[in-house]
């Protein structure tokens, strides 16, 4: 018989922890013992790393105070608001009253993939996305809600499914490794990507050649997902000859973080019926 929540070993394990802990700082106290001043084991900012007058760890890792590990990153926004309100004085009474983005960007997570500085856009003109190896589930809520807004409320032109080269998700899912749930729910809808188009993917040795075309492949997917979601359909029939053409657009796109190149792909099934004209040219 399964034991319930509050008796489960981990439960109890946990609670003796956390039991010894609490008797131990009260211990301490009784003592007269003083306390350790309050520091974590973070990652160091990119921008505190590059003021660091010493070389630091090889992981970029060091022990911080709490103020300490923040302190770069205000300073840094304070700038950005300088630098922004120099070039443009405007800026912000702008940002703070218009939200009108012209595209909704689903894009992986890896902080390499920042959506507007890639195209080159500004805050306010993308409506963004992001997840583990920009995946589409149609039972996502989090990833439903935002696309639902976009399309019934900003009314976005455009969609655009970003993949990425080197894309760890993608290479994880390459794997016979069980990373255990969530992250393994996540992967295993790479996986399934994969099975789909297995006979194209199999004959590819090269790991890196395969790699890159499950990212291209995988990005296709997504796009078609899109595609399919009653939200995206409703606003294509709306909007389909009574402008130039039917919107929201969808569009695959595929970086490389070692170029800086986004590459556009053609994502919709070759010989099946675009009454939305999605099919482009590559």
């Amino acid at each position: 018989i399964p034991l319930p929540p509050s008796r489960s070993p981990r439960t109890m394990f946990s609670k003796t922890i956390l039991s010894a802990i609490v008797s131990a700082a009260c211990l301490a106290e009784a003592f007269g013992f003083a306390p350790m001043p309050a520091a974590g084991f973070a990652p160091k900012s990119g921008l505190a790393l590059r003021q660091a007058s010493g070389r630091a760890p090889a992981l970029g890792l060091q022990m911080v105070t709490k103020e300490e590990v923040l302190a770069p990153l205000f300073e840094a926004n304070k700038k950005w608001i300088s630098d922004k309100k120099a070039s443009d004085p405007k800026f912000f009474d702008r940002l703070g009253t218009v939200h009108k983005p012209e595209v909704f960007w689903i894009g992986c997570a890896d902080s390499r993939v920042a959506a507007n500085e890639i195209i080159g856009a500004e805050p306010g003109e993308v409506f963004v996305h992001r997840n583990i190896a920009n995946v589409v589930m149609k039972n996502d809520v989090n990833l439903l809600s935002g696309l639902q807004y976009a399309v019934d409320v900003l009314e976005v032109e455009h969609i655009i499914v970003c993949g990425h080269y080197n894309c760890g998700g993608i290479a994880a899912s390459l794997t016979p490794e069980n990373f255990a749930s969530p992250l393994e729910n996540w992967v295993s809808h790479i996986r399934n990507v994969y099975r789909i188009h297995q006979d194209e993917l199999d004959p590819i040795t090269d790991q890196e050649a395969k790699l890159k075309r499950l990212v291209q492949l995988n990005v296709k997917e997504q796009c078609l997902n899109v595609y399919e979601l009653a939200i995206v359909q409703a606003r294509l029939k709306d909007t389909v000859g009574s402008q130039p053409f039917a919107t929201p657009r969808i569009h695959a796109a595929a970086y490389d973080v070692g170029s800086g190149k986004l590459e556009k792909l053609n994502w919709f099934p070759e010989g099946a019926e675009d009454p939305f004209d999605m099919t482009i040219k590559v």
